[in-house]
Order: structure tokens, then C-alpha cells, then sequence
């Protein structure tokens, strides 16, 4: 199967960055002609590598330093890529982030195409490039049911979470006294609110610590040092670090934001999901885990033991059910 996957850019060390290129880098290992298409013309590496049988082309078209050199950029964009989708003539086309949805919508390619949706629908940009996107394209694919909820206008669609190919560094301490969030400080993963309540609780436990952990290159023995998650993040389009920190063995507490954590905490067995807005809530059900080495084992055990339905063969088994 030929199949065409289109984004903007691939160099910037992103978690969509990171996982399609993991996904295509598998399917051209499975024997499929892969193709990558880029639409910015850059000067810097991919961020991450890219099989050598993965074709890529580029539009080779700069990125607008302005509003108002959009409208003429983006027609740019749509001629080349009418161009080059016919030359490539792929059996199945996939597309990302409000580009792909403005690629989708007004091509004049009659092909299949499926649009990934990496992120809740509700919070991107440029929405209004969706509802034609979604009357166009075969499929739409989310990563979450929440997600999923939101495509009205789609003719149909699936949920096909992300994968994880972490390889945990052994089981975590569970007698350390120390709590990791993983996650970038930005304004979606509302560390600000990690650290106030963290700031009541460490009264009470003060010999536990907080790690707020930027992802490293060996995120395995960060998880291991640590026997507690914690995600307080406003959104999420499929929170990577935490299907990572169960596969790790890791129990978490997090906040029930849209969307994500429902879709892997399984609560009161592998962590506890809170309502967003109850902060005793949270309080109560991360001392609770603190107080309690065998609940964390339990918890972070079986946490270990459900992560496998991230696994990536698993996974990468489904897209291909999905594509054929």
C-alpha cells in the first residue's frame, strides 16, 4: 500500500513529531511504500530519524512571517500540492493540524484521505477549516472517545490511540517519597497549579519531593526514581508521558481535563482521576497514595500490566487493519 502522510514541518522535537515518526518509520519496516511530505522550507535536520526507505519530498514553501502574506501563501500551498499528490498518486492520504484540514478541504485531489486529530478539536486554531475537512476526507482519527465526540459532521470515525515504545528501566522504588510530573512549562499543562497544592501538601509530608520533569533522553530512569505521577494539565490532546509513566510503572493522580487521561487511567486501579475543578479531591487521593507503599505497588503493578494495550506492534497492527 502506498500511503502519503503531510505536515508541515518535521523539526521541531514535538510529541506528534515524535510519534508519526516512529508510526511511518514502522510501516515502511512492514513493507508499505511510505511517502512524507513537508510543506516549509527549512534548513534545520528532522528532529528525529527517518527510515531510509521513507520517501520525502518537500512543497518548499517558506512559512509567512505575517497575517497578512497567509491567504497568498496558502494558495501556494494547495497548487503544489495538487501537483505533487498526482504524481505520487498514493492509495491512501493522511493529513495533520489546521494545514491538512485546509489541504483537505479544498484539494481537487479525489483520493482517500484521512485526517489525524492530534489534539481536542475544540482547542485549535482556525476552526472554521474544519467542518469542510470533515465533509471531505474518507475518515477521521482521534485519539481519544472524547475527541471523537466532537466530529459531527464527519462521515466516520475511529479511535486509534498512541504508542508508547518506552523500555522501562526496571520496576520503580516504590518505598522513594517522590513525585514526578512530566511536561512542558506551558500554560495547557498548568504546572502553576501542580505547585500550589503541592505547597499545602509538603506541610504534611515533608519528606516527600516534587519533581517537575522537561522530558530528557533517558526518561526510563526518571520514571524509576519516582513511585507517584502526577498530571494537573488544563488539556491534552493524548498526554505521551503519562501512557509512558505506566508502562513504567508508575500509579498517577490527574485531573479529569479533556482529553486523555480517561482514556488510560483506569480509576482506582491504576490511579485516581479527579474532577477538574475539586482540588480537595486531589489532595486527598495523592496523600493517599503517599501514606500507602503497597497501594502504590498494587496500583503501579497493574498500571505496568494495562499499559500493553499502547504497545507499538499493537498499534501499528490496528492502522493497518484501518488503511486496508
Amino acid at each position: 500500500m502506498k500511503l502519503l502522510y503531510v505536515i508541515e514541518h518535521l523539526s521541531v522535537k514535538g510529541g506528534l513529531e515524535r510519534i508519526l515518526t516512529s508510526k511511518i518509520n514502522a510501516l515502511a519496516e512492514r513493507g508499505h511504500e511510505v511517502v512524507l511530505l513537508t510543506v516549509w522550507k527549512e534548513n534545520k535536520a528532522m528532529a528525529f530519524p527517518i527510515d531510509d526507505r521513507v520517501r520525502h519530498y518537500c512543497l518548499d514553501i517558506n512559512c509567512p512571517d505575517n497575517l497578512f502574506a497567509y491567504p497568498l501563501t496558502l494558495v501556494r500551498v494547495l497548487r503544489r500540492f495538487n501537483h505533487i499528490v498526482k504524481t505520487i498518486h498514493p492509495d491512501v492520504t493522511v493529513l495533520f493540524r489546521a494545514m491538512g484540514a485546509w489541504i483537505a478541504g479544498w484539494t481537487s485531489w479525489k483520493g482517500r484521505m484521512i485526517f489525524e486529530s492530534h489534539g481536542a478539536r475544540w482547542s485549535n486554531n482556525h476552526l472554521w477549516l474544519y467542518p469542510r475537512m470533515e465533509r471531505r476526507v474518507e475518515s477521521v482519527v482521534c485519539l481519544t472517545k472524547g475527541d471523537a465526540q466532537e466530529y459531527k459532521r464527519a462521515h466516520r470515525v475511529e479511535v486509534i490511540p498512541n504508542f508508547t515504545d518506552i523500555i522501562p528501566a526496571g520496576e520503580p522504588d516504590y518505598n522513594a517519597r517522590h513525585v514526578i510530573f512530566v511536561g512542558r512549562r506551558c500554560p495547557e499543562k498548568n504546572i502553576e497549579r501542580l505547585e500550589r497544592l503541592w505547597a499545602r501538601i509538603r506541610y504534611t509530608h515533608p519528606d516527600w519531593t516534587l519533581d517537575c520533569h522537561n522530558a530528557t533522553e533517558d526518561m526510563p530512569s526518571a520514571y524509576r526514581q519516582a513511585s507517584i505521577q502526577v498530571m494537573t494539565s488544563r488539556s491534552e490532546g493524548f498526554p505521551m508521558s503519562l501512557i509512558e509513566g505506566q508502562k513504567c510503572g508508575l500509579p498517577c493522580v490527574a485531573f479529569d481535563c479533556k482529553y486523555g487521561p480517561e482514556d488510560i487511567i483506569v480509576d482506582g486501579k491504576t490511579g485516581y482521576l479527579i474532577p477538574y475543578s475539586d482540588d480537595e479531591a486531589f489532595i486527598k487521593c495523592l496523600t493517599r497514595l503517599m501514606d500507602d507503599e503497597s497501594l502504590r505497588r498494587c496500583m503501579g503493578q497493574e498500571a505496568a500490566h494495562l499499559s500493553c494495550r499502547f504497545d507499538k506492534e499493537k498499534i501499528i497492527d490496528e492502522w493497518e487493519h484501518f488503511l486496508s
